[in-house]
């Protein structure tokens, strides 16, 4: 706890009572000045020790919680990601265009002229005939890449799946490094993501880096986000939910569509607004 007297302070206060009073009253003010000390230093450890007796069980639960769910989440990803790769290679593909069509039913899509979208890698609902026909159909395609060691998202445009990527982290298709850095994430208009597990609620488990937490912080309630996953991906209950954790606003999976449509008007009304002017 901070007196407000340096030592500076000190000096000063000293010299002062030198010049007006005289040296006489020296130890008496050092007397007191002592004893005012060593009341604030008792004051002070007793508030800390109070705030102590306070916070103290209060961080040991919240620490306790948070191991919890992290345990709850480690299981939950062994355990999906069992069923997700218990699909046939000719099941996981019928399965994945059954995706694709019903986001391509979505006003989503259809409005979207920019899209970013994972490049399917392992089990996870394949992209890759996706990404190709939205490049056939003049859609922009924007991909994600692994910036290390923040492990953090970044996104780059691409025009050609074959020229414009490379392997990147974890064994993951990304976009090549002279294209990053050039694309801004205010121009996206839909958000296509991977994911472990999903539950009824929107919660997204992803592999436990947050990296596409972190990035879907910036862009939630600005760009629709989507999800891809196999029925088998699904839970029953609500999945463990951390403050950063963000929810999606659609999850789509063979057999349709998650949650209820949202409505955006984002661009309709702005489209409005500049009619009427």
């Amino acid at each position: 706890m901070n007196t407000g007297i340096g030592f500076s302070e000190f000096i000063l206060v000293v010299l002062l009572i030198l010049i007006f009073f005289g040296s006489k009253e020296l130890p008496t003010f050092l007397k007191k000045g002592a004893q005012l000390l060593a009341t604030v230093r008792r004051y002070s450890n007793r508030v800390k020790s109070e705030l102590n007796a306070i916070t103290n069980p209060i961080e040991t639960q919240l620490n306790s919680y948070v191991n919890v769910q992290s345990e709850k989440k480690t299981e939950l990803r062994k355990q999906h990601r069992i069923s997700r790769k218990s699909l046939q290679h000719n099941e996981r593909m019928e399965k994945s265009a059954a995706v694709h069509t019903h986001l391509k039913s979505t006003e989503e899509y259809k409005a979207a002229s920019v899209v970013m979208i994972y490049h399917s890698t392992g089990s996870e609902v394949s992209t890759v005939e996706l990404i190709e026909e939205m490049l056939r159909e003049g859609k922009r395609v924007i991909l994600p890449y692994c910036t290390a060691p923040s492990y953090d998202i970044g996104i780059a445009e691409i025009r050609d799946l074959k020229a414009d990527c490379v392997t990147g982290e974890f064994n993951i298709t990304e976009p090549a490094h002279s294209l990053r850095g050039k694309f801004l994430r205010s121009d996206l208009d839909l958000i296509i993501a991977p994911g472990v597990a999903f539950d009824k609620f929107g919660g997204r488990l992803g592999n436990g880096k947050g990296c596409y937490d972190r990035f879907f912080m910036e862009l939630r309630g600005k760009v629709p986000i989507f999800a891809f996953a196999f029925d088998c991906q699904m839970t029953s209950e609500a999945l463990p939910f951390e403050y950063h954790d963000v929810p999606m606003d659609q999850i789509i999976t063979e057999s349709g569509f998650i949650l209820p449509p949202k409505v955006r008007k984002k661009k309709e009304t702005a489209t409005q607004a500049e009619n009427a002017v």
